[in-house]
Parts: C-alpha cells; sequence; structure tokens
C-alpha cells in the first residue's frame, strides 16, 4: 500500500504555509522533504507508525513523526490547523500563480496589503506592485497575464486528480440505500484534457426515495430538479447528480455523455424513428422504452456502441455509418515505453527499477530519456555522465532482465535550435526526444524557426511535448503548430504526445487534424517514478480521442522495427 496522498498533500502545504509565515526555511524544507520522501518510497504510513519504524526514513525526525502519527490518529495535523487559522487563506491562491512563489506573496502581503488574487489584480492595474524592489513594470504585466490565465482554470482540474475526486464521490454514493449503480459521465468520461465539472448517474430501483434521502445524507448537495442535484467538490470544482431508475439508465448516461451537438444528432435520428427523446426517459407514442445499457440503445439505431473519448462531434455518427468505428490504438498495442526519466537526472526511481516496472506492466523495451546539461536544474547529464549512464544501461542489459533498455536523452532545444549534445554525443545514443525548456516567451517566428531547425537535424527523433504547455497554469508559447507538424510529416519525424496529465500535449484537437495527413506520434509517459509509468493510458485515450490507429502511433512498433526507424532517420 503506498502513501495516502492527502497525507502528502497535506505536508505539502505546511511546507508552504510556513515559508507563507517567514517561518525557519530548514523547518519549511523539512516538510517538504518529508512528503517526497513518502511519496518515492510509497510507504504504508498506517503500519510505519504501528511498527515505530518512521524514524528510519530520512528526513523524519521526532517532530514529523509526530506530525505523521496524528495523521493517522486524528485525519490532519494540528500544526497545519493552526497555520490556516492565522494566514489569510488568499495568500495561499497567490502562490498558485507561476510569477508568484511565497516569497513574493508575503512581500505583497506585507507591503501593500494584497491577501488574494482579486486584490493583486486591482493593485497591478493601479501600477502599485511595479514600484516594489523586485517587481517593475514587466513583472507587474506578466502577474495580469497569470491572472487572467487563473481566472479562466478556475474551478478546473487536471485530469489525474478529477478521476481520484470522482472515485471518491462514487464512493459516497454507492454506500447510499436504493443505489444500485454509480456511472461518471461527462466531460470527464469523454476524457476532456481538464475537467471543470464531475457528473454522476446514480440508477435505483427507487430513485423517487432516494431524492428525498440523498439531501440529508450529504448536505454538500442541493437540489436542482426533481432528481437533480448539485454541489461542489475538490478546489471548487462543480458536481452534478443525475438520478434515473435502473430501467432508463442506459438513456440518461448517453444523453449526459456526449456534447450538445453529438446528443442533438442522436436525438434527431429518434425522433425519425419515432420516439420521443426526454431528459429521464426516451419514448415511443408516450411509453417509456426501457433501456438499462448504451448498447441497448445504440442498437435502436442500428450503430455499433461508438467509445465516450469519440463523442465529440455529431459529425462522428455519419462517419460510423458510413465506414464503420475506426480501429483506434488499443493498450495492447503498445510494446515500448518511451521517454522516461531515472534518478541520474531528476527522476525518483533507478533505470533498474524503471525496467522492470516497465516490464510488469507488459513493455518488452524501455528508452531511458534523462536529461541534458542545459538543464542543471533536473541534473542534466554531460557527456562523462552520460557516458557512465551508457556503461549502467550495457551492465543492466546483460542481467537478461527480460526488457531491452535503450540509451535515449531528451535533449534541449536551444534558443538557436540547436542541440545541447556535440553531434559526437547524439550519434552514440539510440534515441533521441528533443525538448524545449528554457526562452518560452521568444516571439512566434522565432520559437517556430527553433523547432524546425532542431526537427532537421537527422538525430532528432521525437519533438517533446511541442507546445510547452502547462495546463491550468502556462499556456502554449508562440509557435505555428501547423508548420511544425508539416515539417515533421515532410522529415518522417515522430511528435510527441506527452501523457503527464499538467501537459498533455499536443492537443487532440491539432493531433485530429493532423491525423488524416499521415503524422506519427509516440505516446510517452515523460515518467519520472514508477507510478507515473502508468500515465501512458492518459496519452492513448487522447490518442485514440485523435482517431490515431496503431499503425501511426511509434510505440506500436517491435523493438527491431524501432531500432531500424531510428536508424533511417540518421
Amino acid at each position: 500500500m503506498g502513501t495516502d496522498p492527502k497525507l502528502i498533500e497535506l505536508l505539502e502545504e505546511i511546507a508552504l504555509l510556513l515559508e507563507l509565515q517567514g517561518e525557519n526555511p530548514y523547518k519549511a524544507q523539512a516538510y517538504a522533504r518529508a512528503a517526497r520522501t513518502l511519496a518515492e518510497q510509497e510507504v504504508d504510513v498506517q503500519r510505519a507508525v504501528e511498527e515505530g519504524t518512521l524514524r528510519q526514513l530520512p528526513g523524519i525526525g521526532p517532530s514529523l513523526e509526530e506530525a505523521i502519527a496524528e495523521y493517522v490518529r486524528r485525519g490532519t495535523i494540528s500544526l497545519y490547523e493552526q497555520l490556516r487559522q492565522q494566514i489569510p487563506s488568499g495568500l495561499l491562491e497567490l502562490t498558485q500563480l507561476p510569477e508568484v512563489g511565497p516569497r513574493r506573496a508575503r512581500q505583497l502581503y506585507e507591503q501593500l496589503g494584497i491577501a488574494s488574487i482579486e486584490a493583486l489584480e486591482e493593485a497591478c492595474r493601479e501600477h502599485r506592485v511595479a514600484a516594489l524592489k523586485g517587481f517593475g513594470p514587466k513583472r507587474e504585466q506578466a502577474l495580469l497575464a497569470a491572472v487572467r490565465l487563473w481566472k479562466e482554470s478556475r474551478r478546473q482540474l487536471h485530469v489525474h486528480t478529477a478521476l481520484r475526486e470522482a472515485q471518491r464521490w462514487r464512493e459516497l454514493l454507492l454506500a447510499l440505500p436504493e443505489v444500485a449503480q454509480v456511472s461518471v459521465t461527462g466531460t470527464l468520461r469523454r476524457f476532456a484534457e481538464t475537467i471543470g465539472e464531475l457528473v454522476f448517474v446514480v440508477a435505483s430501483p427507487r430513485p423517487e426515495r432516494l431524492a428525498r434521502v440523498l439531501g440529508k445524507q450529504l448536505p454538500e448537495l442541493q437540489s436542482a430538479g426533481e432528481w437533480s442535484f448539485r454541489g461542489y467538490g475538490e478546489r471548487g470544482v462543480a458536481v452534478q447528480i443525475e438520478l434515473v431508475s435502473v430501467e432508463h439508465a442506459g438513456w440518461v448516461l448517453l444523453r449526459t455523455t456526449g456534447t450538445r451537438a453529438f446528443v442533438a444528432a442522436l436525438e434527431e435520428e429518434l425522433r425519425a424513428r419515432g420516439f420521443d427523446p426526454t431528459p429521464q426517459a426516451l419514448l415511443r407514442q408516450g411509453v417509456p422504452v426501457p433501456l438499462r445499457t448504451e448498447e441497448e440503445l445504440f442498437a435502436l439505431l442500428g450503430l455499433p456502441v461508438i467509445p465516450p473519448e469519440l463523442r465529440e462531434e455529431a459529425t462522428i455518427i455519419g462517419s460510423v455509418r458510413r465506414e464503420g468505428l475506426p480501429r483506434l490504438v488499443l493498450p495492447s498495442d503498445l510494446r515500448g515505453m518511451l521517454h522516461v526519466h531515472s534518478t541520474w537526472s531528476d527522476g525518483k526511481a533507478s533505470i533498474r527499477q524503471m525496467a522492470l516496472a516497465a516490464k510488469a506492466l507488459g513493455y518488452s523495451y524501455i528508452a531511458i530519456c534523462d536529461h541534458s546539461p542545459s538543464a542543471f536544474y533536473a541534473g542534466g547529464l554531460d557527456p562523462e555522465r552520460l557516458r557512465q549512464q551508457h556503461a549502467e544501461i550495457d551492465r543492466l542489459n546483460g542481467q537478461s532482465l527480460g526488457i531491452r533498455i535503450l540509451k535515449g536523452a531528451e535533449v534541449d532545444i536551444l534558443p538557436d535550435g540547436s542541440l545541447d549534445y556535440p553531434e559526437e554525443i547524439l550519434e552514440q545514443l539510440e534515441l533521441v526526444v528533443a525538448s524545449v525548456h528554457s526562452h518560452f516567451k521568444q516571439s512566434r517566428s522565432a520559437m517556430t524557426a527553433r523547432l524546425l531547425r532542431a526537427l532537421e537535424h537527422p538525430a532528432v527523433h521525437i519533438l517533446g511535448h511541442p507546445t510547452g504547455r502547462l495546463l491550468l497554469s502556462r499556456p502554449p508559447y508562440e509557435v505555428d503548430i501547423d508548420a511544425i507538424m508539416e515539417a515533421a510529416l515532410r522529415l518522417g519525424k515522430v511528435i510527441e504526445l506527452n501523457a503527464q496529465p499538467y501537459r498533455l500535449d499536443v492537443s487532440w484537437h491539432v493531433l485530429r487534424r493532423w491525423r488524416t495527413r499521415g503524422v506519427r506520434i509516440a505516446i510517452n509517459p515523460d515518467a519520472h517514478t514508477v507510478a507515473e509509468l502508468e500515465y501512458v493510458d492518459f496519452g492513448m485515450r487522447l490518442a485514440r480521442k485523435a482517431l490515431f490507429p496503431p499503425e501511426q502511433v511509434l510505440n506500436t512498433l517491435t523493438l527491431e522495427e524501432l531500432q531500424r526507424f531510428c536508424r533511417s532517420l540518421s
């Protein structure tokens, strides 16, 4: 059993609150370090407390041992409660902005009394922030841009956070009497890149009875109609509950899954066939038609079940009628795990650990792609350390681990488009993922030229996270993405679909547009821990959303086919 993620978040927030309070920095660092230790080592905290072994972990002293033990007993930590009472909650929000860390948030509060994002925006518009030491007009404008992005992303969740929150709500709902089935639907079921609302269809043999008790059992929910309830979950994300009788669960599930355009097109077809779609049931001549599953409903229309992730546009219905369901990439199609980090740079597990974990997931090869020297903040490898890593990989490949480890690198694309390793080093690499990690504010023309030059280098196989976006915190840099895709297609290069839930880069909208042109992608986890290897599933869902077949996904190649492909670009 791994560490409770809520405990890790609590320790991280205590570290942040201590910094905001101006506490001894070593104390704040101790809590942050403890959170990292528990996450990296996947500690069963309850067992460690019971056995008295917490102090054996690096960085866990008496105070932290006591705090963690208190969490196991009470589900919270008293120091956290005290700090939340002492520090304005708006200061925590301020630190969510990319241009504001704890030190600047404290400076804004102490010198201008700014304790909320709204107050920061007002102060920036009045040019009071520019006058502060260490800020100035440029940073003031950057803060205004950060506030705009924050407003757009407020009450939105990254998909992995949304999945966790949805599971929490699902368990709460399943525990209620009269509940037969709980289905997650809406944008999360369609697998949108960020989630602004969690929607659940709750099927019951007696929904009218359940409706009477639901608000009492879950007081955070308010009635929004006869059989509808609304409330708010983690970080203010909206929660919507739709009750339905078991006999009509399939209809309501379908109606709440697709976009308005998709559902409207289906309803139009149903009306043409003599049916009357209503919110709670499908009627025929005023009589409800039992539809317990979506399969029954699609069968009524003479259609195969269209996967939820494809239910974005009405045009997919006509396409499926004419051509059938497209052959979409499946988890079983993937043979290799590409773009994985290790403790040689900023990863949290050894090469051996990452390789064996990938093998356990069913992969036959893995490409270790640690950072190049310019990513000094991430422990980027200079040529000598890279040679040492290659010796380590040779040693591991000689141990018959049952998975082949490839010598790769995530090589920085420098501001002029050149690569961060000399030619003789690049020639030694079996896989090169070229990525931008700096100078994000170049002009559109400069950034486009930078990426084009990198793609044209014969050593580059994959363009990593091509737009540089961080969902809900950093917009894509200015770049002509269509020119980049065109060049990748012309040069036979591969575009990364970075499956990190904070990135999911490139957007599925862009990928779908270029899929028909033949662009090839690699579904990469950009994993820094063993657990993050499973991020591939997020990328898989988006690749399917973009209608990618297996033959246009690099990871579906056998080891020999991949090696042949890489050699063909040199």
